[in-house]
């Protein structure tokens, strides 16, 4: 997209890593552009060791803002759940997501096995196995949402776009009701928010780790940005559950 795609190699410069984060500005923010360069990164030295390019350009990674995750709170959680514009389906689809904090791809991934959905070590983030325990309404949820993907493979569309379609259909109730911020608000929103409930009512990081199946602690430290009373501020009906 930005040297196009007959460009060799060993032309590839140090400004063409400038334009590069200059043409995905528009569209990412500096997290998910430095993302992307971690990627080019590890690329262009494999081509360096293979002799494939004679010089490793430098990559300089955009500097990120110190932002807390991006949460719903009770308030604007109402008005998704309360809007006419979203049917019963996406509702519970949503509501499934906040209330176990898996990432979108999970429900898609991984195959339920009593209480439990087993998302596979080749298709986890983790790249071990995960087990998320799961309620009856969640599990019927992830059963119907499993149906609607495998129907709309059959159609001829891949996996990856089904879960584009999910996202969208998420960000898109956002904007109807007013609560959207571009290039905040996605799906993934309601795994931050699963997290920050979880560590008001349970005071408890490392059983957030636990609940998020993080490998490490400090991946899970984010959360602890938030202070105790701006959660409660924002999910007041957990505020009685402290005292």
């Amino acid at each position: 997209n930005v040297v196009g795609d007959t460009t060799p190699l060993s032309s590839i410069t140090n400004q063409n890593i400038e334009d590069f984060k200059r043409f995905y500005s528009k569209f990412h923010t500096p997290v998910g552009i430095n993302i992307n360069l971690r990627g080019i990164k590890a690329f262009l030295r494999w081509t360096y060791e293979e002799g494939l390019i004679e010089k490793m350009p430098k990559i300089r990674m955009m500097k990120e803002l110190r932002e807390n995750p991006k949460i719903i709170n009770e308030s604007n959680w109402r008005k998704l759940m309360t809007a006419d514009t979203l049917d019963g389906f996406w509702k519970d689809v949503f509501r499934m997501y906040v209330t176990t904090g898996m990432r979108l791809s999970e429900a898609l991934n991984g195959y339920i096995e009593g209480s439990f959905l087993i998302v596979p070590a080749h298709l986890s983030k983790a790249r071990r196995e995960l087990e998320i325990p799961l309620n009856q309404f969640q599990i019927s949820v992830i059963e119907e949402l499993q149906k609607a993907r495998d129907i709309f493979i059959d159609k001829g569309s891949s996996l990856n776009t089904f879960k584009i379609k999910v996202g969208k259909k998420f960000t898109d109730a956002c904007k109807k009701v007013g609560i959207y911020e571009p290039n905040k608000t996605t799906l993934h929103c309601l795994r931050h928010t699963f997290a920050v409930k979880k560590y008001l009512e349970t005071r408890d990081l490392y059983e957030v780790c636990k609940r998020l199946n993080h490998d490490k602690l400090s991946t899970t430290q984010i959360y602890a940005k938030f202070s105790w009373k701006r959660l409660e501020q924002d999910f007041p009906s957990l505020a009685p559950k402290q005292a």
